[in-house]
């Protein structure tokens, strides 16, 4: 078997990225240096893997997920000392031998595991990673990047945004049309740079796993108004006083809240919570 002749599986979600200028545009953002260990999460075809390795990076490690491409891929880049390959799901690889050395992750994210490969990668609301991370360059659904990067206000504005913002600078470099990959996706997609931020530019712990709680319950019922969705864990005088502290319209809705102010009322939830107990 070759390349040629290896058939996409839709299973899989694979979409091969075949426009060079954003090949080229990734290898660019990536700011490569030879220090660099690189991750690379489903190779494919080794379009991308060719122009990272083709850099003076220390290594890059691939993991893919379709047994059909291992053979072909090691046989491509068998003369690249810089190379190693594992078959496996990226979402329940074992990474704990490699995770320290690994400076920067790359992948064309499969659309159905977008969600679970940004709380692995990313992070989530009061966890801190042991990752060392410096730069995450994600190629993902356009519809999702714009949720993570809206502002308040913004309809596409949810839990969310609030959460990769928080713990996260964020670019969007550019988007990307169905046309660039082989066979094209029904959607856009955006290349996204994620700089995860270091612990100690991060929130208290406790507060950021309160303020994940009250993005849960406020987003879940996003058409209703703060006041009405909280009175599930507050009283009546309790939300008076916390809209008080908060300095927050408990009248608006949660995707009209500044990320500021979630923190403001999460401060304010708290402290009311330890009064009562």
């Amino acid at each position: 078997m070759n390349f040629k002749n290896h058939h996409q599986k839709k299973r899989f979600g694979q979409h091969w990225l075949v426009n060079n200028l954003i090949l080229e545009k990734i290898k660019e953002v990536a700011e490569l240096e030879e220090k660099d260990f690189i991750l690379e999460i489903g190779p494919g075809r080794g379009a991308l893997t060719s122009k990272l390795l083709d850099s003076k990076i220390s290594r890059l490690h691939a993991i893919e997920l379709d047994k059909d491409l291992i053979d072909l891929l090691n046989k491509k880049f068998k003369n690249d000392k810089n190379f190693s390959l594992q078959q496996g799901d990226i979402l329940s690889t074992n990474l704990d031998s490699i995770n320290k050395k690994i400076t920067k992750v790359i992948a064309n994210i499969p659309y159905n595991i977008t969600g679970p490969i940004l709380d692995i990668f990313v992070g989530r609301l009061g966890i801190i990673s042991k990752n060392n991370y410096n730069k995450i360059i994600f190629l993902m659904q356009k519809d999702v990047v714009d949720r993570i990067l809206a502002k308040d206000g913004n309809t596409n504005a949810g839990a969310l945004s609030v959460r990769m913002q928080l713990i996260s600078n964020i670019r969007r470099i550019c988007d990307v049309p169905p046309s660039s990959f082989d066979p094209p996706p029904k959607v856009f997609s955006s290349l996204v740079v994620f700089e995860p931020l270091r612990p100690e530019m991060r929130l208290d712990i406790k507060l950021e796993k309160y303020l994940d709680k009250l993005l849960r319950i406020s987003f879940n019922s996003r058409r209703k108004m703060i006041r009405n969705t909280l009175n599930s864990i507050f009283s009546t005088d309790e939300i008076e006083k916390l809209s008080e502290s908060s300095q927050i319209c408990f009248n608006s809705r949660p995707q009209d809240i500044s990320i500021n102010k979630w923190i403001k009322l999460a401060e304010a939830c708290i402290k009311i919570t330890n009064k009562n107990q």
